[in-house]
């Protein structure tokens, strides 16, 4: 193909309002062009690598028994509704909504749990039709309120989602296991360092749920990791540091002018951190309603919002206002504590107050605090529940130190159990004539996030991208140093011709302009090799560029042809080969 086919307009300069090297890349080499926020136009040569991308997903989904459909993206509330999740979204203001003609409501997809949930309660009427998967590569849609970061945080995008049905939890363990192995194989085989992680189910929900993070900078997701133990932050459990321990006796109230903070506090008594009490009053958001939790925690840990709004099922936990605070406890934020608090409040405390017997505490008045607290003499200890958030270099269940890194999620997987197909009661009647709801998977890959996280991981940060060969948008550029000389253009032109029958696919660039302009786009839009027909032609040579391995050599034509085609296909067997090493481990 010839470049002026393509629309090949390439930046003379880094984009200013780019988030990240890999969306700058991008938007530099013309692959991508913002509509509006969030919402992005695929120019040809990325569209070419999102259906190489595609391909693969689908192909290693259906090699673990899943069977391709497409979903409708216009989703009628009705159905959210039945399950309760029409106000989870819309709480979170992330449901692009319509209403038709009829003033009937409707919803723009961002997933499709209960519709597939109808399709499959219409197509399974046997449990000999199970277990059945079903999975679709299609638009989404989240009205994100800062959408940014190009393709990684975007409000219309591709990703694949796939259902498994099953009749019984050993049926949805094996199917849940059949598809991580396939996401292990799709990730090998494009070449991915990443890291399966410990996951929070968020609005999707079920029982369980893993992450497959790639490692970048660039990722919004902090992960905490060990060689045997790996979780993103909202997830991670730790040991956390033993506490320094405050001097025991009878509870005393003290003046504490100007303390409304933890380290304030500390100061003024002359305690570690430890040996404080943190209290503070959390939102819990339901679909009808919002109720307040009162949180006791120690005073060098923080709470995680997100391991508290599961303890209660909640839509979301969130830090109360001023006005409810002073509602709960009877005084303004950083004096609130179980002692004198009103009564009836919901209470739950964190399993680090285990084992104290001497705490500061705030105690409901301002500049007041009380000192040799002791829990379970001086206040009821209320349910005692793991809701703190892990921190790097602190103990993980395996025993070791946890490290931390950040990742862009290219992947989810969820047991949803009967989540949906209960309360859409979709299920079928088993041989002892009884009716079993669908357990049921969920399993997600974004599939435009995974063109942008490639860029990420495939890129040096002074020239450009550099394409893997498995998902390339042309295997090599061919370069005649003058597009108006015949002789430089046929021999691009041939050289294209031998190579395309050889499998190596090529972009002969037929544009006019400067030979130093040309290999300049060349480097920022990263295809694998570069052939440059200049001076040496006369010679029946050709100048190749390895953008991979940064080799060049001056070869003659016919051993540049095959060293090219060589190379790619030794590219291709080895992504296929670490595919192949994950199927052979077996489910």
């Amino acid at each position: 193909m010839k470049a002026s086919q393509i629309g090949i307009q390439v930046l003379r300069e880094m984009p200013a309002d780019a988030d990240d090297i890999a969306q700058a890349w991008l938007l530099r080499g013309s692959y991508l062009h913002q509509h509006a926020a969030g919402i992005y136009c695929v120019a040809g040569l990325l569209y070419r690598v999102e259906d190489k991308v595609s391909r693969i997903i689908s192909e290693e989904i259906t090699r673990y028994g899943g069977m391709q459909v497409r979903l409708p993206i216009l989703q009628s509330a009705e159905i959210w509704q039945k399950t309760g999740r029409w106000a989870v979204y819309e709480h979170a203001n992330l449901m692009f909504q319509s209403r038709d003609r009829k003033e009937r409501l409707f919803g723009l997809s961002p997933t499709a749990e209960e519709v597939v949930c109808d399709l499959g309660k219409s197509l399974i009427k046997s449990p000999a039709q199970l277990p059945l998967n079903l999975f679709q590569q299609n638009l989404k849609f989240r009205d994100e309120l800062r959408p940014r970061s190009g393709l990684l945080r975007s409000r219309e995008f591709i990703m694949m989602d796939a259902y498994s049905f099953d009749i019984d939890e050993e049926g949805l363990d094996l199917a849940y296991r059949k598809m991580r192995q396939a996401y292990h194989a799709i990730y090998k085989k494009l070449g991915f360092d990443y890291i399966v992680v410990q996951a929070d189910s968020g609005a999707i929900g079920g029982s369980a749920s893993e992450e497959f993070m790639a490692v970048s900078e660039a990722g919004e997701d902090t992960l905490l990791y060990t060689d045997g133990y790996a979780a993103n932050v909202e997830r991670a459990v730790a040991d956390a540091p033993a506490p320094e321990k405050a001097e025991d006796g009878e509870m005393e109230i003290i003046d504490t002018p100007d303390s409304e903070t933890i380290k304030k506090v500390a100061d003024f008594v002359g305690v570690h951190p430890s040996a404080v009490l943190k209290t503070l009053v959390f939102d819990l958001v339901y679909q009808d309603k919002v109720e307040q939790v009162v949180v006791l925690i120690r005073g060098d840990c923080d709470v995680n919002a997100v391991k508290l709004g599961n303890h209660f099922g909640a839509i979301a936990a969130q830090p109360s206002d001023a006005e409810s605070v002073e509602k709960i406890a009877g005084c303004p934020p950083g004096y609130v504590g179980p002692i004198n608090m009103k009564p009836g409040a919901k209470v739950i405390a964190d399993r680090t107050l285990e084992g104290l017997t001497s705490l500061v505490s705030g105690c409901c008045a301002p500049d007041r605090h009380a000192i040799r607290v002791k829990p379970g003499r001086d206040f009821d200890m209320p349910e005692i529940v793991d809701v703190r958030m892990a921190n790097p270099g602190e103990i993980a269940p395996d025993g070791k130190p946890l490290q931390q890194c950040r990742g862009i999620e290219i992947g989810h997987v969820f047991k949803l159990g009967t989540k949906y197909s209960e309360p859409l009661n979709a299920g079928v009647t088993d041989a002892n004539q009884q009716f079993r709801h669908f357990q049921m998977g969920c399993y997600g890959i974004g599939t435009t996030r995974i063109l942008q996280t490639l860029v990420d991981q495939n890129n040096d940060r002074e020239n450009g991208i550099k394409w893997p060969v498995i998902i390339a948008p042309f295997h090599a550029h061919l370069i005649p140093v003058k597009a108006e000389n015949e002789e430089m253009m046929k021999a691009a032109e041939d050289m294209g011709e031998k190579l395309e029958a050889l499998g190596c696919e090529c972009i002969v660039d037929d544009r006019k302009g400067s030979i130093g302009s040309k290999l300049k786009d060349s480097d920022i839009l990263g295809m694998p090799l570069r052939v440059v027909f200049g001076r040496d032609l006369a010679d029946g040579k050709v100048e190749i560029y390895n953008r991979l391995t940064e080799e060049k050599d001056i070869v003659p034509i016919a051993d540049a042809i095959e060293k090219m085609s060589g190379f790619v296909r030794d590219e291709i067997a080895a992504a296929n080969a670490r595919r192949d090493a994950v199927v052979a481990e077996g489910v």
